[in-house]
């Protein structure tokens, strides 16, 4: 097997892996709430990063960095508007909708690190705002459409999290910044969820999808696509993660039921063909 073959093997594998997660978020608030389900994946996260910082035999050291806070925060946002809008949309419109991180990551490295954006970025935003109107308007429903804006909306937390990681933190190990990150976001969200009355977690089936979410998003995921791109380039990555939504529709349909409409058809295709058009253009910039 050549050394493309294995990058793209590799890469499709994270894909697979990572579209687990908006099926598993679904299934968990079955038994759980937002607040508590998101209080167990950031916690869950922060296990999994540990222990993989031990067994890199990385030194776990005291960071004082106001950026660490700020992106902890963030953070706990993002987790907690992912779960909200995984409570109201299926797993499909949630995958589709992930995909605006990419044009809140180009925005916002534009906004922030003052990284030149290109005109041919222009129509592919265009095209992925126009995707989550039409997606909005699956039946008219005010729940669908603030299950929407949730979906959007964590995506931005997420992108605004890890832009202000690379301005702030970009000298700092990545697998300590990651750990403060989960830490922090931990506390928070436990802080949340004991304030709101909800601390009493029953162990059951929603504690362990949340942990099977975690480990796919957060670890296995994320180790086997930083593997991939020892082989492949990143542009080469990123346009096979544009795949991710199919595998996503692909893995619902044994847990969940799955209505695919001619809103979601025709907004998820305009989402999925924007960022693969923005992806080729910074591939060619």
């Amino acid at each position: 097997m050549s050394k493309h073959m294995k990058g793209i093997l590799l890469s499709f594998g994270s894909v697979i892996i990572m579209a687990l997660t908006p099926v598993m978020n679904k299934l968990s608030l079955s038994s759980l709430t937002p607040i508590q389900a998101s209080f167990l994946n950031a916690f869950f996260s922060t296990i999994f990063t540990l222990v993989f910082a031990l067994m890199s035999r990385k030194k776990i050291k005291w960071v004082t960095n106001k950026y660490l806070l700020m992106i902890g925060v963030l953070n706990t946002l993002g987790i907690l508007l992912q779960y909200y809008s995984s409570a109201i949309l299926d797993p499909v419109t949630i995958g589709l909708l992930g995909r605006f991180y990419i044009v809140f990551a180009v925005i916002l490295s534009f906004v922030i690190l003052k990284e030149p954006m290109k005109r041919s970025d222009a129509l592919p935003i265009l095209m992925t705002i126009l995707g989550s109107f039409v997606i909005a308007g699956i039946d008219g429903d005010f729940s669908n459409i603030l299950g929407v804006v949730g979906a959007v909306s964590y995506t931005f937390f997420f992108a605004l999290t890890n832009i202000l990681a690379k301005k702030g933190l970009e000298k700092a190990d990545t697998q300590i910044v990651l750990l403060y990150n989960q830490l922090i976001s931990s506390l928070l969200l436990l802080l949340v969820m004991l304030f709101t009355g909800q601390g009493n977690i029953q162990i059951g089936s929603g504690v362990s999808t949340v942990f099977i979410s975690a480990l796919c998003s957060g670890f296995v995921g994320l180790l086997l696509f930083y593997e991939s791109l020892k082989y492949i380039s990143f542009r080469n990555s990123n346009l096979i993660r544009t795949s991710s939504p199919i595998f996503v529709f692909l893995l619902s349909i044994p847990f969940l039921p799955v209505h695919l409409t001619i809103n979601l058809l025709v907004g998820g295709g305009l989402i999925i063909v924007s960022v693969f058009l923005m992806n080729i253009h910074k591939g060619e910039s």
